[in-house]
Order: structure tokens, then C-alpha cells, then sequence
């Protein structure tokens, strides 16, 4: 009888355990962590850092304006002030419920490249530096949620 017992106690152990470690994985993927409010913000940051990026090395097909800026679509259309290519690249590769500003500040002074400004919630700014027309540009993508206008 006392083998029985000693059996059990082992198996109420066991089962215990089970269950306080079951409990503690369903919390731990269930509840929110804090920083879980900050999801949609962060999707917002990542979101302006790679398409600025992705702009900076995109390569220009052209050898003599790739070799001229660095191999960088974004450094080309700065120097040359194509401010209608970056928008239309920024409103192609974000999406349209997202509004956004993009501000430069090069040789002392800022300036608004594009204004798709219907601002209705929290701001997030991406950043990006770049090297164009024998200056630096210091670019700041501010981000938000809310449709902007056609």
C-alpha cells in the first residue's frame, strides 16, 4: 500500500507541474507584453526605414548618373530636384492608408520634398542620410495612419 501511495504522489506532482507549466505558456503567448501597443507604430518605422533605403540603393540604369550620385536613385532625384519621382515612388511602396511628410535639410536649410499630409494620429519618423549634390541630406519620413488624398 505504501508503494500505491508513493506512485501517487509522484503522478500528482507530475501533474501539477504539467499544469503550472501549461498555464504559464498559455499566459505568456496570450497576454500582451508592453510593447504590444506599439505594433502599428513600429510597422510604421520599419516600413519608412526600408523604402527610404531601398530608394538610396536602388542603382540608375544610366552608368554616367549612377557614377555621378553613388549609385543611388534617391542621391539623383535630390541633386536634380525630382520631388514628383520620389512622391510617386513613396505613394507606389507605402501603403495608402498611410500618410507621410518627407523633410530634408541640407546646407543649412529644410525643405518639404513631399507633403501627403492628413495627419489624424501618432507620428513616426524614420530617418536616412544621404550624400547628394556635394552635400549631406538629412532626410526625416514622418508616418502616420490615415488615408491621404488622391
Amino acid at each position: 500500500m505504501n508503494d500505491t501511495k508513493g506512485q501517487m504522489h509522484v503522478l500528482e506532482v507530475l501533474l501539477v507541474a504539467t499544469l503550472f507549466t501549461s498555464a504559464v505558456n498559455v499566459s505568456v503567448n496570450i497576454l500582451p507584453t508592453s510593447d504590444a501597443n506599439n505594433l502599428e507604430e513600429n510597422d510604421l518605422y520599419f516600413s519608412g526605414l526600408e523604402i527610404l533605403e531601398m530608394l538610396d540603393i536602388w542603382q540608375p540604369s544610366d552608368a554616367t548618373i549612377a557614377t555621378a550620385h553613388d549609385d543611388s536613385t534617391l542621391a539623383w532625384w535630390l541633386a536634380t530636384d525630382n520631388d514628383a519621382s520620389i512622391k510617386q515612388y513613396l505613394d507606389a511602396g507605402l501603403a495608402s492608408s498611410v500618410s507621410y511628410r518627407l523633410e530634408a535639410t541640407h546646407g543649412g536649410q529644410t525643405e518639404v520634398i513631399v507633403d501627403r499630409e492628413v495627419q489624424s494620429g501618432p507620428v513616426v519618423q524614420a530617418f536616412r542620410i544621404v550624400w547628394a549634390d556635394d552635400e549631406i541630406w538629412d532626410l526625416s519620413l514622418k508616418l502616420w495612419y490615415g488615408y491621404r488624398d488622391g
